[in-house]
């Protein structure tokens, strides 16, 4: 027998260029598709926070106001409320001043519930491109009439818009209200009800700020 070379076949396993670039494109779109996905969830998460802090932080402010304008108090047989508009870099807003028994005490030698005359009103913001909310407390024996109101502490910033509404005993929407006033309906008056309406800013889109809106009753009678 005549020796003859044995063959043996040899199977080489790999992969060519072209299979690696399409494994490697797949990839790629696979994870952009990921972090699509992760950068919306994310998103969502941020703006669902975002609102739950608005919506948190117009109740606070709404709370506040109800309570503070539900104290209204007599001062020498007449109540004091006054409020007017105000314009800020061509915006214009309320500024709303009243004689309450709502004192809000910070100093230790303070009380609550002490007559104090309370004014809310919006001041422009460093930079004049924001507006937020104040709230001034002056405790005293006799409202304070002054109108250049000042100091006080933040109710709350980013406020797109803040309107006030008066309601008569008749039931007749005023835009304004002031117990200064020589005419019967308003002087030394309370209104039957107020209806406040807040604006905050949407980050999102400044266009559709979100809105809240409240009516407080006032059973008062002079």
């Amino acid at each position: 027998m005549t020796d003859q070379p044995i063959k043996k076949n040899i199977c080489v396993n790999g992969f060519t260029l072209v299979e690696i670039m399409i494994a490697i494109l797949i990839l790629g779109l696979v994870l952009s598709t990921v972090y699509v996905s992760y950068s919306y969830t994310m998103k969502v998460v941020r703006d669902i926070e975002y609102q739950n802090n608005l919506y948190k932080t117009a109740r606070t402010a709404m709370d506040r106001m109800i309570k503070d304008l539900s104290s209204l108090q007599l001062s020498s047989g007449s109540f004091y409320l006054r409020a007017e508009g105000k314009t800020l870099s061509n915006r214009e807003f309320y500024s709303l001043s009243f004689w309450s028994a709502a004192h809000l005490a910070f100093g230790e030698n303070e009380g609550e519930g002490y007559p104090a005359t309370i004014s809310y009103y919006v001041q422009e913001d460093e930079g004049g491109d924001s507006f937020s909310l104040w709230r001034s407390d002056i405790p005293g024996a006799k409202p304070s009439t002054e109108q250049n109101i000042s100091g006080g502490f933040l109710v709350c910033q980013n406020v797109d818009s803040w309107s006030l509404r008066f309601y008569d005993p008749t039931g007749t929407e005023l835009e304004s209200w002031d117990t200064s006033l020589s005419s019967a309906e308003q002087k030394g008056k309370a209104p039957a009800a107020v209806k406040i309406e807040l604006g905050l800013v949407n980050l999102n889109d400044k266009e559709k700020p979100y809105k809240f809106m409240t009516k407080v009753f006032l059973p008062v009678k002079k």
